[in-house]
């Protein structure tokens, strides 16, 4: 197979654009993030810690072709036996390894991104922990989607990278999105880019704020799959406004649901109480007319379908745009 490439920078300067909506969201996080008492880092809630981290393994296995359910993560982070595709099995264990690590992890350091990929990958690629030393690329059925940069310079490539990342004054939660798409790009590994990826950016985030180390933030990269690939597919190495404004969206949405959950009031009840009794006056009735009907935002209807349906009391049969609810 021929490998065309492109020609490499070798210094990383990343150039974006920093606009009112970028600035905006950067606020609204740091904002939020501060309403978090810093007893709470551990949570007080061990359970929803754990919780948590379980969805953050799934889901990001998940946007890799991992069929496991949720509930079957967690039968194997809890030791119970789960009847599965060995691999997939296997990549729930190198995850939890690798996301157990979290603490003691220095992502400015080019060892320790090494030993995470290591304990990631174990038993699942030939060389863990090691940089490519072969050619790859990101396919869509037969169609090159990305051409990563040729093997010989991943390590220049990831060592200019982490230099960048050690240095920049720039806010964690821009750099996380900046290293997240260079990561992604430079591609360095044969296989456990994506999950390697995102465990990165999350891992730059807890050094700014703990709380960022058991966020589910990839539950709704998942929940949003195909915008996360478009975002880095249209951002590209020179511009990746795009993709940081994705992010910076999804992050305010997981920090936005962790707050709400730690901030337990009546009116949590009243929500759920108050879908429920939509849906079964109006099966087909959309979210933007929940929220209407409630006197709330769109967003917060759906984090409320969201963790409604992970309860067990809805379901949704059929498609988001001619499907329905049922109340189970």
């Amino acid at each position: 197979m021929m490998f065309l490439h492109s020609p490499i920078e070798m210094t990383y300067r990343p150039e974006f654009e920093i606009d009112n909506e970028i600035l905006t969201l950067v606020s609204d996080i740091a904002v939020l993030v501060d309403r978090i008492p810093d007893n709470d880092a551990p949570p007080r809630d061990l359970r929803l810690r754990r919780n948590n981290r379980i969805r953050s393994i799934q889901s990001s296995l998940a946007i890799e072709g991992n069929t496991l359910s949720l509930e079957e993560v967690t039968d194997i982070v809890e030791g119970r036996r789960v009847l599965g595709n060995p691999r997939e099995i296997g990549e729930v264990k190198g995850a939890v390894r690798a996301y157990d690590m979290i603490e003691s992890l220095d992502p400015y350091l080019s060892e320790d991104l090494l030993r995470a990929h290591a304990e990631m990958m174990a038993g699942l690629v030939d060389s863990p922990g090691e940089f490519r030393d072969c050619e790859v690329g990101v396919y869509k059925g037969n169609v090159p989607v990305h051409i990563a940069p040729d093997s010989e310079d991943v390590p220049v490539l990831m060592s200019d990278l982490i230099d960048w990342a050690k240095n920049s004054d720039i806010h964690p939660l821009i750099k996380g999105c900046l290293f997240h798409c260079r990561f992604e790009y430079i591609h360095p590994f044969v296989d456990g880019n994506g999950r390697v990826g995102r465990l990165w950016h999350t891992l730059i985030l807890s050094k700014w704020k703990r709380v960022f180390s058991y966020l589910p933030i990839e539950t709704l990269i998942k929940l949003n799959q195909r915008e996360y690939y478009k975002a880095l597919a249209e951002s590209d190495k020179d511009n990746v406004s795009l993709f940081i404004k994705f992010m910076l969206r999804i992050t305010l949405a997981a920090v936005d649901e962790y707050v709400d959950e730690i901030s337990f009031h009546p009116k949590t009840l009243d929500i759920e109480a108050s879908i429920l009794r939509n849906i079964s006056n109006n099966p087909r009735i959309t979210s933007a007319e929940m929220a209407k009907a409630l006197g709330v935002s769109d967003r917060t209807v759906k984090r409320y379908i969201r963790s409604t349906t992970e309860k067990g009391l809805i379901k949704r049969e059929g498609s988001d745009k001619s499907g329905h609810w049922k109340v189970l």
